[in-house]
């Protein structure tokens, strides 16, 4: 039998692409660096620094929300209205990190970083939520364990933390709060780290599970 989700991916993925695509366009050779010496290179090339890291925290972040997606429909295993329409906001917000991404690379001070984190946030809560209905529509497999879903969810759920310490932050000093973001990665790898330790105490000798079957 056909996944039912498979449109619903497909469209996840190609939205994904796309905007990972606009990211990479922002960055643009120094106008006119055909005429630049080697220093006067170097130079404009550093100027773009600020563009390279907006695009560098964005393809992180993006790639982190787009694996937890997967890891989530790994184990909804039907659809529904309700489940698509939220899919359809996640979307909404993914499709906004490129306007975000140009503004804080152009405008990193205060207000551009919070902007820039209110964004991610709205990635984030939307993909909890998507998460959390799908739950309690039943759309998850029934055979899928309570402490799997809970960790689906946490892993989603820290990285919108995360971005929302950092609005505050960002208005004090908006530097520390971009380097603040650096935490979502080791605490995403925490997180995975921790929950295949709870399987294996759990199901000794059985290998951590991915992508069910659908028969």
């Amino acid at each position: 039998m056909e996944n039912p989700n498979l449109r619903l991916l497909a469209l996840t993925d190609g939205v994904i692409a796309i905007t990972i695509t606009l990211l990479i366009l922002e960055l643009r050779l120094p106008e006119g660096f055909g005429a630049f010496s080697d220093a006067e290179l170097w130079g404009a090339l550093l100027g773009l620094w600020p563009r390279i890291l907006a695009y560098l925290i964005s393809f992180a972040v993006i790639g982190i929300y787009w694996i937890n997606h997967h890891a989530k429909f790994a184990h909804i295993v039907k659809s529904d209205r309700g489940l698509l329409l939220i899919n359809l906001i996640f979307l909404l917000f993914v499709g906004i990190v490129p306007f975000t991404t140009t503004l804080i690379a152009e405008n990193p001070d205060s207000v551009g970083t919070a902007v820039y984190a209110g964004g991610m946030i709205a990635c984030g809560l939307a993909l909890a939520w998507l998460w959390s209905y799908a739950g309690r529509a039943g759309l998850i497999d029934p055979g899928f364990e309570k402490s799997g879903r809970t960790r689906l969810l946490v892993s989603t759920l820290v990285s919108s933390a995360i971005f929302a310490v950092s609005v505050p932050l960002s208005f004090a000093h908006p530097d520390a709060a971009k380097l603040f973001w650096i935490l979502i990665l080791p605490a995403n790898i925490a997180l995975r780290t921790i929950g295949m330790i709870i399987w294996k105490l759990r199901h000794p000798g059985e290998p951590m599970p991915g992508r069910p079957s659908r028969d």
